[in-house]
């Protein structure tokens, strides 16, 4: 449904969308890079403040003399007044300095670049596997943009909420939410980009046919009558347009499964076993086998098209 829906809006909206699209993704991808050189740069400065032997401290113009004195009591280094700093902000202030003296610099300087790493693998596993440096699409582009800048969002409130140094609870607490919030609508967005991404063909098997057999790979299957079928079992969610198909054999004069680790045979029986289960809670489980009947000395592919499974005949290689 919501990709029939992207389809209608691609046509008659897609010129118009096409600059904003542009505009989130250039700036997704910009923010990205913005995330993961910042901690770098805040070392390098903090490296460069540190050479020159530069301190920060609180300064404060003294009520009596007039001066402009360094924070380093309660009275003014000039004339010795009392400053009338309450508890409260001597409190705060002492707080804030205080982790400048316990945590040495290397320690969060460490935990910047270790941050920056972690985050730059992050990005690069999304965007790979999002397969957002190649946009198919105007909606295509403009949903993975909006996923780059949730994406961007996340590193940056993220990487305030578990950093080294002065930051208050309360603070890293809302950071955190923030974080969690950006997660939430990356996972929204890159749902809709997948659901707007041009339906395209996705390869699941090739074989060749000769006399009465079809060679899949390396194996070999008797067909009855030159007759070929592909066994598959498909996923359906149909509120949240969840669909996927899962390969589980060929089948002949007899039966030639697909290989696959133990994990994924267990998988597959798991779904088959309880596939009553699944269905009445909204998650379809279906077994079908697509025929073909074929001619020797032909070349087959097995493709996902739209949902469909479809065999047909391709050059031979």
């Amino acid at each position: 449904m919501l990709r029939l829906i992207f389809q209608n809006i691609e046509q008659s909206f897609g010129p118009s969308l096409s600059p904003v699209s542009w505009l989130f993704y250039c700036g997704g991808l910009t923010l990205l890079g913005v995330v993961v050189l910042v901690p770098i740069w805040r070392v390098w400065m903090e490296y460069q403040i540190m050479r020159l032997g530069m301190e920060r401290h609180w300064v404060m113009t003294c009520g009596r003399c007039g001066t402009r004195t360094l924070v380093s009591g309660r009275v003014c280094g000039q004339c010795e007044e009392d400053l009338g700093i309450p508890w409260i902000v001597r409190f705060w202030t002492a707080s804030l300095g205080s982790w400048q003296g316990i945590i040495p610099r290397q320690v969060r300087w460490g935990g910047h670049l270790l941050g920056s790493a972690v985050f730059l693998l992050l990005s690069v596993w999304v965007v790979a596997g999002t397969g957002a440096l190649a946009p198919q699409g105007t909606l295509h582009r403009l949903f993975l943009g909006l996923g780059l800048v949730a994406l961007a969002v996340f590193g940056w409130v993220g990487g305030r909420a578990l950093r080294i140094g002065k930051h208050g609870a309360l603070a890293r607490v809302g950071d955190a939410f923030m974080a969690l919030a950006a997660i939430g609508a990356m996972a929204v967005a890159l749902f809709l980009a997948d659901a707007a991404r041009p339906s395209q063909d996705i390869p699941l098997a090739r074989f060749e046919t000769f006399a009465n057999a079809a060679q899949i790979g390396a194996r070999v299957l008797q067909l009855a009558d030159r007759e070929v079928g592909f066994e598959y079992l498909q996923l359906d969610q149909e509120h949240f347009g969840y669909h996927r198909v899962v390969p589980l054999g060929f089948s002949g004069s007899d039966r030639l499964p697909v290989e696959r680790s133990a994990l994924k045979r267990w998988l597959v029986s798991h779904l088959r076993t309880h596939a009553a289960s699944y269905t009445a809670r909204g998650f379809t489980v279906r077994i079908r086998t697509e025929r073909l009947r074929t001619e020797p000395g032909q070349a087959y592919e097995v493709v996902e098209r739209a949902g469909q499974v479809i065999i047909r005949r391709v050059a031979a290689r």
